[in-house]
């Protein structure tokens, strides 16, 4: 992954000036239609978290994957792979969370609907079991986290990862923002990881939101790295 391709086709489409401004538009029910790729799916995540995704896809070597771990129903899943080129994916959710819609026949469903869910390798399990080189074989050159956001399962998202990640990747940490509506420690894991690592972690951008579910800014935000693997 070229991180730097990646940086000046988010900035040519998002400004750095204009990271933190509400797009209204995206806030409103019904004009946001217009800018969703697959409005038909359910899910968590704004626009702008959608067309994140799909910027840093496209950036993707050919022997690299795309792996996302917590997929829900498959909107960011979806939005990521819209319009690019193909490549290896990884999926994986054990589907424990919001058990009264959340379903792996759902995923598969919204997955057939747009003609991916022979693109994917899912695992149905915890991802504690997916993250090793058996289940992922191809380097992963962009890691969507969008997992169990406690301090714990955040630092070990963050700390098995490394030993699959392309020498040069962009990992995408959601749920980024502390606070009552959400109570997520993904910073605080995330950063306990990173200050444990032999390798280079840097910050690309922090994407802010003034609430959980902020549809006209980053949901509930979201931290962008750039790994680089040091070699021994």
């Amino acid at each position: 992954m070229d991180t730097s391709k990646f940086c000046a086709r988010f900035d040519n489409t998002f400004p750095r000036d204009k990271i933190a401004t509400p797009t209204f538009l995206y806030g409103n029910r019904i004009l946001r239609i217009f800018f969703d790729p697959c409005p038909i799916v359910i899910g968590m995540s704004s626009i702008k978290n959608q067309r994140l995704l799909n910027i840093a896809f496209s950036c993707l070597d050919t022997n690299e994957s795309y792996l996302e771990v917590g997929t829900y129903l498959g909107k960011s899943l979806i939005s990521a792979m819209l319009g690019n080129s193909e490549r290896k994916i990884y999926a994986c959710d054990n589907f424990s969370q919001f058990a009264f819609s959340n379903s792996f026949e759902r995923l598969q469903n919204n997955l057939r609907k747009y003609k991916l869910d022979k693109s994917v390798t899912f695992y149905n399990e915890d991802f504690l079991e997916v993250l090793n080189k058996d289940k992922i074989a191809v380097p992963v050159g962009v890691y969507f986290y969008d997992g169990a956001h406690d301090e714990s399962s955040q630092y070990l998202a963050i700390k098995k990862v490394e030993n699959l990640l392309s020498d040069e990747a962009v990992v995408i940490v959601d749920d980024w923002r502390f606070a009552e509506d959400s109570k997520s420690y993904a910073k605080v894991g995330t950063e306990k990881a990173i200050a444990e690592s032999s390798h280079e972690w840097k910050v690309l951008y922090e994407l802010p939101a003034r609430y959980n579910g902020d549809r006209a800014m980053w949901w509930n935000g979201v931290c962008v790295f750039s790994f680089r693997r040091r070699k021994v």
